[in-house]
């Protein structure tokens, strides 16, 4: 049994992460973006009622991947995770992410409105460090110093290089 909270700033690779590591094992993954936002956009958020339930119905799983920024929304998987990985990326590393992330979206949406979503996230994104509230680094910090489960914070890309390839040794030996 894996329950695996993946954490940090937009841009810092918690997708990637949390996809590499599904298709190692097949645990299913639930983005936060996914249960706090309506589904088609970034602008209408769900009802707490909905949030909630979706929450509940990613807890059935016996094993599970959640990654997001979202704080609050880890919250309720903490009780339940067996580790926390937080990425603490630098925000050069996660804004450069974000600018690429962008212009492939370009060739699919409407240019315009893409680059004011982006705008407006890359100043959200910016302001990780600055915050103050359970989606910023010191609410990530909070919630990666309170958890007493398996934890790893990785500040470097390579770090997290090197979580997958001990990940995909401890899978092995657990399942062969």
């Amino acid at each position: 049994m894996n329950k695996i909270i993946i954490l940090g700033n937009s841009g810092s690779g918690k997708t990637w992460l949390a996809n590499t590591l599904h298709d190692q094992t097949g645990f299913p993954v639930t983005h936060l973006d996914n249960l706090f936002w309506e589904p088609n956009g970034f602008d209408r958020k769900r009802s707490p009622e909905t949030v909630d339930q979706l929450i509940q119905e990613s807890l059935t799983s016996e094993s599970w991947i959640v990654e997001g920024v979202f704080g609050e929304l880890a919250q309720s998987f903490i009780l339940s995770a067996t580790t926390l990985i937080w990425l603490d990326i630098p925000w050069e590393i996660c804004k450069k992410r974000l600018i690429d992330r962008g212009s492939e979206n370009r060739i699919h949406h409407d240019r315009i409105q893409t680059e004011t979503n982006l705008a407006n996230l890359i100043q959200w994104a910016s302001e990780y460090y600055t915050r103050t509230d359970l989606r910023s680094h010191s609410g990530h910090e909070s919630l990666f110093n309170s958890f007493v489960g398996r934890k790893s914070h990785l500040r470097e890309e390579r770090e997290t290089a090197g979580v997958v390839r001990r990940f995909k040794r401890s899978i092995r030996k657990e399942f062969f």
